[in-house]
Order: structure tokens, then sequence, then C-alpha cells
């Protein structure tokens, strides 16, 4: 008896670039998934209404897609098209959000985290919702790409995976641990370098003298960007910000407010909604948190 027989022959290259579209497509999502809980549990940035709409369309997409490879199932690019799309096109508004003022009107993030704020913004335009529409648009070009190898190839192209045929199982279960143990090492590094950082701590600055780093010009956008969704504008009226509280404690110690927040629940919240710590935004320095404290006495005096 001939043993070759019992050897699968090997796949036609539109197969095997398609079954290595889909592995992109589950390394892509996997990345994005630990990628956003990075950046929220690691970093402390406090996703927004339109980052929670691409995290329910991708947190899911990577279970899909690590589950129909390891079925070996070929219709897996459907059921990753019916979550990609919609997440492409959150992505997309939420990108528009950010750098189309005019559309600031029809902004929906009115509690919380403004949508227009930009935790990152790399040389102008890589913003944390273009990295998660980058990621959705890998998945959708896998996902058609694999749709279309679906009609021209009759093989079980999902027999095994991209690298060294090792089993789909295999193959997953070592992109998802990779992309974890990644992420998770990462945060490990920035969490022991953020506690260095804080045992080298010297005395704090004086308040007036990082005040004055930063503008009243500054501190009005900051405000714009990260209050104004709860607080209203920044005039007399402005909601929830009492006078007497500005009042009654220093520079520091607001500084020290605004950057534990408060919860929803705690006895002297009177408006019932939750304060995110740093208004939402991490990457605000002490000055420019102390120029809005300023600001804040100026308009509520």
């Amino acid at each position: 008896m001939d043993e070759r027989a019992n050897v699968a022959p090997p796949l036609p290259s539109i197969a095997r670039l398609a079954s290595i579209s889909l592995y992109l497509a589950l390394l892509a999502a996997w990345v994005a998934t630990a990628g956003s809980l990075y950046m929220s549990e690691v970093l402390g940035w406090i996703p927004c209404l339109w980052c929670w709409y691409q995290r329910v369309a991708m947190y899911p997409l990577a279970v899909v897609l690590a589950a129909g490879l390891i079925a070996r199932d070929r219709n897996t690019p459907r059921y990753a098209l019916v979550l990609a799309v919609p997440g492409i096109l959150a992505s997309t508004y939420h990108i528009l959000l950010q750098k189309v003022p005019a559309l600031a009107q029809f902004e929906s993030c009115r509690v919380g985290v403004p949508c227009s704020v930009d935790y990152l913004n790399w040389l102008g335009f890589i913003t944390v919702p273009m990295l998660a529409w980058v990621a959705f648009a890998i998945v959708i070009a896998g996902s058609v790409f694999a749709l279309r190898a679906n009609r021209v190839v009759a093989e079980d192209y999902l027999r095994e995976g991209p690298v060294f045929g090792f089993s789909p199982a295999f193959s997953v279960v070592m992109t998802v641990a990779a992309v974890v143990a990644l992420f998770v090492l990462g945060g490990v590094m920035t969490s022991q370098r953020a506690a260095a950082a804080q045992s080298r701590a010297t005395l704090p600055t004086p308040a007036a003298s990082l005040a004055a780093s930063a503008s009243r010009d500054e501190a009005l956008h900051i405000y714009n960007q990260s209050c104004i969704g709860c607080h209203g504008p920044a005039n007399a009226s402005m909601i929830w910000v009492r006078p007497e509280f500005l009042r009654s404690r220093s520079d520091l110690e607001l500084l020290a407010f605004m950057r534990a927040g408060r919860a929803a629940n705690a006895p002297d919240n009177f408006s019932g909604q939750a304060m995110p710590a740093n208004g939402g935004r991490v990457d605000l320095t002490d000055a420019q948190l102390l120029a809005l404290i300023q600001l804040l006495r100026e308009v509520k005096q």
C-alpha cells in the first residue's frame, strides 16, 4: 500500500494566503483587545462612549476568530464581518469627532470622558480610534480575501496553521498567548517604572510656580475638552462646582481631589455623577490642573 496516499496534498497558494489572512485578522483583533485593556487598566485612560462601542465589536470578534479557526469553520469570515463592519464605522465616526471641530455639536458623550479627547496623538493623526480602525480594516480585508478563496478552493485550507504546519488549535493558542504575554509584560514594566518614579519624587513644587507655567487659555481649552460635558460652559452658572468648596480648600488639596476623582455614591457627592480621576485625562500635568483650578476660582468667585 502506498503510504503517500494518506498524506494531504499541499494547499494551493490562494488557500495558503487565505489561511494566513485569517490568522493576521486574529492577530489584529487580539492586539487591539489587549491594547485597549492595557490603555484603560494600566495607563488609566478612561474609555469614552464611542470607545465602548468599538470594544463591543472588537472583544467578541477576537473570540469568534479564535473559535472559528480552531473549529476550521469556513464561515468564520462571515461571522467576523458582522462585527468588524459596524466596528470600523464606529471608529470612523469617532475619528471624525476628534478631528473635525464642526462635528462637536453632535457629540454624544455628555457624561464622563468626552469622545473628542485625544489620549494619543502620534504624528497628528494616529489616535486610539485610528488604531482600532486599522485593526478592523485588517480583519475586514482578511475576511473578504478568505471569502473569495472559499469560492475557488475546495480543500480544507484551515486544516493547518500558517507556520510550520502546526494544528489550528496550537496556532491560535500560541498567537493569543504571545499577544497577551507581551501586553502583560508591558503592563508590569510600566507599573514598575511608575513606582520607581514615585519613589524618586522630590518635595512638591509650590502650586503658584506650577500654575504660572500653564496659561488661562490652555486651562480653558482643557476645560472645554474634558469638563464641559458634565459641568457645562465655563461661566458663573457652571454646574456642580460650588464656590464654598473651592474657597475651603487650597490649590494642592483641589489638585489631589482632581487626581483621585470621586465616585457617584461618595457621601459628599451631591450631584449623583461620578467624576473620573484626572477628569479622564491622565496626560494632564500638575501645572495644567492647577491652571484649571485657577480658572474655576476665577469664574466661580
